[in-house]
């Protein structure tokens, strides 16, 4: 069966990157259109070997053709769903997703997809239902329980910085990185959000045995390297907080993660 899926990587408390994976699931539903079935099927290939190639704007075009010549295409608004994702239009991203369920309520990956979005929104209440959803129709997907746990670890971080975070969510949390590890052994994302629950524990030996082996599975993850310097740094080894936070430099991370990096290094104290 085939899905494509938006994924967000990593747990980090500080900042969630999202990324997307390509492939279509569902045949689109027949509907009415001015065009012939010739035409349209062009438009939609043009469309999606656009994608493919990164070219956005372009796919978006041909796409946008294609459901207007055809509203019950429920394919050509699942790639351009994806394809308003790329380009950070997240409202019209959220609506195509939203039309691939009103189509095919049974798609685990429109859910998915709509659940990342949400996410990506900085709406996790509505992410998780559609996450919840896609788990109720494919529950063997390592990555869907994967960003379930993820909701459920920013649903427990209270606005109050002083406050604590909800232990039940906190469970939630990790019992879903621990399914998805089940499913994919070794999954260095669940591996993260395991350590991050760990840290909100104040569990600080847990969670850095976890983003250990995150990190023998993905050496380069600055995802990892961050959650890990956190920790050593609030386990009160500044030693190995200073070099992670060195390492995790050396990666290159974007400009808000390096600041934040710095100014932990600076009130560590680190050379």
């Amino acid at each position: 069966m085939n899905r494509s899926r938006l994924i967000v990587v990593a747990g980090l408390i500080v900042l969630v990157v999202v990324g997307l994976f390509v492939f279509l699931r569902q045949p689109s539903i027949p509907g009415t259109s001015s065009m012939d079935g010739e035409d349209i099927g062009a438009l939609l290939a043009s469309g999606q070997a656009y994608f493919e190639a990164g070219e956005y704007s372009k796919a978006i075009a041909d796409l946008e053709a294609v459901v207007e010549a055809n509203p019950k295409n429920s394919e050509a608004y699942f790639l351009l769903g994806q394809a308003y994702n790329r380009t950070s239009a997240l409202m019209k991203a959220a609506d195509a997703f939203n039309t691939v369920i009103s189509l095919d309520p049974d798609n685990a990956a429109a859910h998915h997809n709509l659940g990342v979005t949400y996410y990506q929104l900085q709406d996790p209440s509505a992410a998780l239902p559609q996450f919840q959803a896609a788990l109720a129709l494919d529950p063997e997907d390592a990555d869907t329980h994967y960003q379930l746990g993820a909701t459920y670890l920013t649903l427990a971080l209270p606005a109050d910085q002083m406050a604590p975070p909800n232990a039940e969510l906190l469970s939630k949390a990790i019992a879903e990185f621990e399914e998805a590890l089940a499913l994919r052994e070794g999954m260095p994302e669940a591996l993260i959000g395991i350590g991050n629950v760990y840290l909100q524990q104040a569990n600080y030996d847990a969670a850095i045995e976890a983003l250990k082996q995150a990190l023998n599975n993905a050496p380069k993850s600055p995802e990892a390297n961050y959650a890990l310097a956190s920790a050593y740094a609030q386990s009160g080894d500044v030693e190995t907080a200073c070099e992670t936070y060195q390492q995790f430099l050396d990666l290159n991370p974007p400009a808000i993660w390096k600041s934040q990096a710095e100014q932990a290094m600076m009130i560590l104290g680190c050379e």
